[in-house]
Order: C-alpha cells, then sequence, then structure tokens
C-alpha cells in the first residue's frame, strides 16, 4: 500500500496508475554520484532492502530495480513525508535534464522531454507544472552546487529518447 507521502513534480492532470503508459520503465534513471550521495548514500542499505539498485559508472550512478513501472519504490517506501527522495530526473517526468548540456559557467539547465509516450506530452504543459519543475530544480542544484542559482530552460521537444535509444542527435517535435 502506498504511504501518503509527497510526490514532487506530479501533474494534477496525470492518469497514474490509470495511464495505460509507463512513466518508468526502469531503464535510464540515473543520477550523478553528488546527487547520490547527497540523497540518497546515507539510506542505501534501506534502499537495497527494498530491492533498488546502484552502480556506479563513472561519474554517474544508475539506479534500477527502483519501479515495477507503475509503482515507484521511492515512494512506496519513502522515509520522508517533507522531501521526494527520488532522483531529479524522476520528480521533473516527463522532462529530463540533459545532464551533458548543463552550462556551468552561465548557470543554464535544459530540459528535453524525455520521451514522447507519456500523453501529456502532446499538450501544453500547465505553466504551473513548469514553475514545480523549476522549483525542483533550482532547489535541488543549489543544493548539490553550493547555492549556485541556475536558469532553467524548457524545451517542449524530444531531444533523444533517453528510455529507448539513447544519443539519437536530432531534435524531434512532438506530434499535436
Amino acid at each position: 500500500m502506498m504511504n501518503k507521502k509527497i510526490a514532487e513534480g506530479c501533474l494534477s492532470v496525470c492518469k497514474k496508475e490509470k495511464c495505460p503508459v509507463s512513466c518508468c520503465d526502469d531503464v535510464g534513471v540515473e543520477e550523478w554520484v553528488m546527487e547520490y550521495l547527497a540523497f540518497h548514500d546515507r539510506a542505501r542499505v534501506f534502499w537495497e532492502s527494498k530491492g533498488i539498485k546502484f552502480k556506479f559508472k563513472g561519474d554517474r550512478v544508475g539506479v534500477t530495480n527502483c519501479s515495477t513501472g507503475k509503482e515507484c519504490k521511492f515512494l512506496k517506501y519513502s522515509l520522508s513525508k517533507d522531501y521526494d527522495q527520488r532522483p531529479i530526473d524522476c520528480k521533473i517526468y516527463p522532462y529530463f535534464v540533459d545532464w551533458e548540456e548543463i552550462d556551468f559557467n552561465k548557470k543554464k539547465i535544459n530540459l528535453y522531454f524525455a520521451d514522447f509516450d507519456c500523453p501529456l506530452t502532446k499538450e501544453q504543459m500547465p505553466p504551473e507544472f513548469k514553475d514545480n519543475v523549476s522549483r525542483i530544480i533550482k532547489r535541488d542544484f543549489s543544493l548539490l552546487f553550493f547555492g549556485a542559482d541556475f536558469e532553467v530552460i524548457f524545451h517542449d521537444q524530444c531531444k533523444y529518447d533517453i528510455y529507448k535509444t539513447k544519443r539519437v542527435v536530432k531534435i524531434v517535435r512532438a506530434k499535436n
């Protein structure tokens, strides 16, 4: 049974478990080592006891077995009712941070659609959702990067489908 905990980034129009599409296919979930150390390392033993696996890959940490496809284990077994403990990209889905394009000198972060599977990518994203996503990014990046204030740039397009074909370089616009 899912605990009544905070779930940041959830769209009010999202159908959640009733949606025919799975938000998380448990393939493309990764975070920076800094994000992992800040938000997940202290509870690693607990998360691993729930079946979540962490694998270090250079400056990134891959996260697997964190979802059944319809139910997120980070939300189901949350240790905090005040803070959403999912990786940043999970909190802001259907957007994702293009980690390769972050401009640390100008403090700019580009967000793209993670894929076109989410039915909401075919509609205009509600401004309140973008405001919520921007708040999450600014707060979490401020924690990760010692108070830095990043500008969040939304691209309502899919640069590449992070869950299926990483690094397809062409930009594809959502079909209306």
